[in-house]
């Protein structure tokens, strides 16, 4: 049994085109794209998410507020925050700085006005949510770096793709061309 040659597409060859070179030149680009662009782009992706993530932490306190009105009961549609058993209410809240503020959040049904609520605010005294554990904001980092490997995986195949597509195409139409004089030569006419 021959030994398989893994650079074939290098060997000399009489009939090798010059649209043959640049073709597996295109797919050697793209090789060495995938195999070190996919995890630089993973490791850069997660990197800046988890860094997110940490000012996230840094910058988001846990405060109390305050119910103004009575929550309403679970049978309201108006005020039915989806499918989890909590419902939008308006409550007040202070900010570091003692400025009142006015919003709502989600809440259990039927809580009485002046109930006090657990949230979160950012950095401006605004209601937000409560940022990721370091153990979830690892893990939504890893996520985002996989997904952001596999769009660049994803995008070099196309972009290679559609180059290969673009010099079969040329290749075709040379070979054409090439017949047609060839045909012309020797005097026979195509049906």
């Amino acid at each position: 049994m021959k030994p398989r040659n893994w650079l074939w597409r290098w060997r000399s060859n009489p009939v090798k085109r010059p649209s043959d070179v640049l073709e597996s030149a295109v797919l050697l680009v793209a090789l060495v794209l995938v195999c070190l662009g996919g995890p630089a782009v993973a490791v850069m992706a997660g990197r800046a998410a988890q860094g997110t993530f940490r000012e996230q932490r840094q910058e988001r306190y846990p405060a109390t507020a305050v119910l103004v009105d009575d929550a309403p009961d679970r049978t309201s549609p108006a005020y039915s925050s989806g499918g989890d058993d909590k419902v939008r209410a308006p409550i007040r809240w202070r900010d570091a700085q003692n400025t009142v503020h006015r919003g709502s959040t989600q809440v259990e049904p039927g809580r009485p006005s002046g109930s006090k609520v657990p949230v979160w605010l950012d950095g401006r005294g605004r209601l937000t949510h409560q940022p990721l554990d370091p153990a979830g904001g690892t893990a939504a980092a890893t996520l985002v770096g996989g997904l952001a490997a596999g769009g660049w995986c994803a995008a070099v195949s196309l972009v290679t793709y559609g180059l290969r597509r673009l010099l079969k195409y040329r290749r075709a139409r040379q070979w054409d061309e090439e017949w047609a004089d060839v045909a012309a030569r020797w005097g026979h006419k195509s049906i």
